[in-house]
Formats: structure tokens, C-alpha cells, sequence
């Protein structure tokens, strides 16, 4: 019957994903260190250069001088593992401030395995056809 057939699907409000960050741009080296971001939540994506206290380093795709990311809270801390400095590879997101120092809201670690070439040129792309990317 049509009601057997409802009540064995599931509620699909309940399958979507829920979201707590904004949208948010992807940036690269050029972008971050530009200012044009300045007091804007942002992505970046890196590898993991060095862990020390509430700070990080990532190196970014573009070049150029690494992310500073600085985490308040210790939950966020402890997805950078110091055993990951060198290989890898985490996307932050948050608040770029103006002495470019990145204030994490969150941190996704992408693993050792992540070509870093290959999201640069996603990026480069993104930036050609925005509105693919919307």
C-alpha cells in the first residue's frame, strides 16, 4: 500500500547535511597574503609545516609565504599532529585577519594523500569560471 511504501522511506530532511560554516572562499597564497580578504572567513588548504602551542604553518598552493593559523580552541589543536609536520595536508577555515594570520573556526584534515598541484589548479579554474564553482 502507498502508506507501507512511506513509512519505509526515510526522512529525507533528516539525510541532509547540516551546515554550520558559511560560505566561504577557497583562497590561495596570492590571495591570502593580498589583504582583499582581510576580516573575511576564508578556506585554506595546506600542508602541514610546523605545530607549536596554539599556532600552525601551512603551505599553501601558489607560493609564497606559508598560512599562520592560530587556534583558541583545544579541540581544534588537536587535529594538527605534530607527527603530520612535512605530510600533511589540512583545510582551515576562518577568520583572515589583518596581520594575515588565519583564526581557525575549523579544521578538516585531508591526510597524507592530497595533491596539492592538482588543488591549485581547481583553484586557477575556480577563478576563470566562477560561476561553475557558485
Amino acid at each position: 500500500s502507498p502508506d507501507a511504501l512511506n513509512a519505509e522511506q526515510p526522512n529525507r530532511a533528516a539525510l541532509q547535511p547540516h551546515y554550520t560554516m558559511p560560505p566561504t572562499p577557497r583562497v590561495d597564497a596570492t590571495d591570502y597574503h593580498s589583504g582583499q580578504h582581510s576580516g573575511r572567513m576564508v578556506r585554506v588548504t595546506g600542508k602541514l609545516l610546523s605545530v607549536e602551542g596554539d599556532r600552525a604553518q601551512l603551505e599553501m598552493s601558489g607560493g609564497g609565504a606559508p598560512a599562520a593559523v592560530v587556534f583558541n580552541d583545544a579541540s581544534l589543536a588537536a587535529e594538527f599532529d605534530a607527527s603530520l609536520v612535512g605530510s600533511g595536508h589540512f583545510e582551515v577555515i576562518g577568520t583572515l585577519q589583518g596581520d594575515a594570520t588565519l583564526q581557525a573556526a575549523q579544521v578538516v584534515n585531508l591526510g597524507t594523500n592530497f595533491d596539492m598541484g592538482m588543488y591549485g589548479e581547481m583553484l586557477s579554474v575556480s577563478k576563470r569560471f566562477p560561476h561553475m564553482f557558485a
